[in-house]
């Protein structure tokens, strides 16, 4: 595999500043870091939110089941009703962008997350507590396009990538610990989304201080007259649908093994609700960990190369968590899958900027992305529907499968020099 350092890499072209000055993210010139810090620093919290909202449900799911008296077949379309606020997102992301511009659609995400957020706190009929995951699945979706496609455009962009990501595992890791503590210290679970309210309160108000500049001005790069038929680029290359693959199956493994994992451990091997939310954790701590020790050992040794020796490490943690019944190594197994298979959305991100030609790269990030978090409400709802008939332990052989198949749209990607740019 050739260095992603002999790659084309994005230049600066004078001709196209004054177009840049007109609105956010008009191109993909590369930025330095020190220009955009506080551009950064709040798309680091949008992503610490989203850790935060996505490793909560499977914590509270034993909480919930017995608070609405449903069925894990009836919970698990909490999954569904967030998949289709994603795809909803993913589809409709180009138009929104090409009309209010990368800040406008990140403040627009932090609003109808923030309601779902406030809807889930209310502690409503189970038919609008599930509905509220429409919201935050929309809300974050649009939110985790446009941070991934601004990261992008900053200088060393694998390393930020690497970074932002963690900071998504250091919300993760946090949220099942604060989710445990408030769901079984006290008596009412659904407090969690009091604190979640309070966090998207403030992410909503970062976005808007720091993409102030231009902030709901169309792209100039994508507007509405050539948002159609971008789109229609987009869906056209070969390459977006292979890392949308790739993308849908890992974030749908990542949240299968952090949302039933618990579920899995209390049903299957008698595990205590309110010590084995604390292995939760350990696997978002792995996660995070991972995304951090890795980025620069896999960026020197080929991203193509050590995603598929992750993923030989996931399938054999994977099998131990699954066929060894010992609490301790299950918790050891499950950190170390969290390790190696952390870092593949950065590498995947990282990649995309590589294969996808520039034009198309603003549609192709933020339908990956999107789609990357229809796969997690997708995956955990199928495996919640088989579950409520053949019991959770199918868990396991549907995360070993979703490894193989990530594997199978890795061995697909194109070389990078394979794309005509």
């Amino acid at each position: 595999m050739e260095s992603p350092r002999e790659s084309a890499t994005i230049v600066n072209d004078p001709n196209r500043e004054e177009e840049n000055v007109q609105s956010e993210t008009t191109s993909l010139l590369q930025k330095r870091a020190s220009d955009v810090t506080g551009k950064i620093i709040s798309t680091n919290v949008t992503l610490f939110v989203a850790g935060l909202n996505d490793a909560a449900l499977g914590v509270l799911i034993p909480y919930i089941l017995p608070t609405y008296g449903v069925t894990l077949f009836q919970l698990s379309q909490i999954y569904l009703i967030n998949c289709a606020g994603c795809l909803t997102a993913s589809f409709s992301n180009i138009h929104v962008c090409s009309r209010i511009g990368t800040g406008g659609t990140l403040v627009l995400g932090a609003v109808i997350q923030t309601l779902g957020f406030a809807l889930m706190y209310w502690n409503p009929p189970f038919a609008l507590f599930t509905a509220a995951f429409f919201l935050t699945g929309m809300g974050g979706a649009y939110q985790d396009a446009q941070a991934n496609t601004f990261t992008t455009t900053v200088d060393n962009a694998h390393r930020w990538l690497g970074i932002l990501h963690a900071v998504y595992g250091v919300g993760t890791i946090i949220s099942p610990i604060v989710a445990n503590v408030i769901a079984s210290r006290t008596p009412v679970w659904h407090d969690f989304y009091f604190v979640m309210l309070g966090l998207g309160l403030l992410n909503l108000c970062l976005l808007r201080w720091t993409f102030r500049e231009g902030l709901f001005k169309p792209n100039k790069r994508n507007a509405s007259g050539t948002a159609a038929s971008e789109l229609k680029a987009t869906l056209s290359n070969k390459a977006v649908w292979i890392l949308s693959g790739f993308f849908f199956l890992y974030v749908g493994a990542e949240v299968t093994v952090g949302g039933w994992m618990v579920q899995f451990i209390v049903s299957v091997r008698n595990g205590d609700p309110k010590e084995v939310g604390y292995i939760a954790s350990g696997f978002w701590t792995g996660f995070t960990l991972g995304r951090v020790a890795l980025a620069d050992i896999t960026h020197y040794f080929g991203e193509r190369r050590m995603v598929f020796v992750y993923l030989t490490l996931a399938v054999t943690m994977q099998l131990l968590f699954w066929l060894v019944p010992n609490i301790v190594v299950i918790a050891i197994a499950v950190f170390l899958l969290g390790f190696v298979i952390g870092p593949f959305y950065p590498i995947g991100l990282y990649v995309l900027t590589q294969v996808v030609p520039e034009d198309l790269r603003i549609g192709a990030l933020g339908l990956t992305a999107s789609l990357g978090q229809a796969g997690a409400a997708a995956f955990p709802f199928m495996t919640g529907a088989i579950a409520s008939r053949a019991g959770v332990e199918v868990m396991q052989p549907i995360m070993l499968g979703l490894l193989i198949g990530i594997g199978l749209f890795w061995a697909l990607l194109p070389r990078q020099r394979a794309i005509s740019l």
